[in-house]
């Protein structure tokens, strides 16, 4: 994440707030058929699901992909989207 400039040593003014994220297209929200295109899904859906609705998320995510594509790849998946959005 890049800051804009500002002052150095700033009498503790507040940094200026992260621009929030783009939604995702609807069809980034749809389980993909190759597992190289399962982490931006999980991506999208994290994306649009509320913070405290996370965790139920996550279980979800995974019982959904664990149906199409071997554990491993899912939890591997997992790990790199959790890594980039939290």
């Amino acid at each position: 994440m890049q800051l804009p400039p500002g002052r150095y040593a700033s009498a503790g003014e507040p940094l200026p707030a992260a621009p929030a994220s783009p939604p995702p297209p609807p069809e980034a929200l749809r389980l993909p058929d190759d597992e190289v295109d399962l982490e931006g899904w999980l991506v999208a859906t994290l994306r649009t699901t509320p913070a405290d609705r996370t965790a139920s998320a996550i279980a979800h995510a995974e019982q959904v992909a664990s149906r199409r594509f071997p554990s491993a790849v899912v939890v591997a998946a997992l790990r790199r989207a959790l890594t980039a959005e939290r």
